[in-house]
């Protein structure tokens, strides 16, 4: 029975190994205002979500956590095992990538059904949401010079720079924040 973390292992080493190289990978990244956890997030020129179900796991799930992917993340993928395919294929947007996972002998063999494309439903200020209150004041007043009250909320925050950044912004100032975040 392939479970999450051998999955998780494997598709963190198959990660480092694919071209171009990773700047980052992170493991448990919360989204879409805590309502979310991405279960890997890998940083390229954009940010890559992978979501994995292993097989005991629930995949009807999966379909509110997507409505919350699609709005926050430039790419996605879904890594299963065999036993989710075919309702992953019938049900994941078409631009969802997905890996299937199968163990052989000892080990997780990845096998591509389908490539990430971009996502057409990233919202911006929905994405920006993921961010703490900090991470967009910084946000705000150094990369984009936005005048902010030092009482605005998340919300206000993240509408006012979802209204004023490009998305190409919005995914570069996400990945930055990311990157840098230092564990709490």
């Amino acid at each position: 029975m392939l479970k999450d973390k051998e999955i998780r292992t494997a598709l963190i080493e198959h990660i480092r190994r694919r071209k171009p190289a990773v700047e980052k990978i992170m493991e448990e990244v919360r989204v879409h205002n805590g309502n979310a956890i991405a279960d890997v997030v890998a940083f390229y020129k954009e940010t890559h979500c992978y979501e994995i179900k292993g097989q005991t796991d629930s995949i009807s799930r999966l379909t509110r956590q997507a409505e919350i992917y699609n709005q926050t993340f430039p790419r996605i993928t879904a890594v299963i095992t065999k036993n989710h395919v075919r309702w992953a294929t019938k049900n994941l947007p078409e631009y969802w990538g997905i890996i299937v996972a199968e163990a052989v002998s000892e080990n997780v063999k990845l096998r591509h059904i389908r490539k990430a494309q971009t996502n057409p439903d990233f919202d911006k200020k929905k994405a920006l949401m993921g961010l703490w209150r900090e991470e967009l004041l910084e946000i705000a007043r150094d990369k984009i010079e936005i005048k902010t009250s030092k009482k605005a909320t998340r919300l206000e925050l993240a509408s006012l720079m979802g209204e004023r950044l490009k998305k190409s912004e919005t995914i570069k100032s996400i990945k930055a924040a990311l990157i840098s975040r230092q564990p709490k």
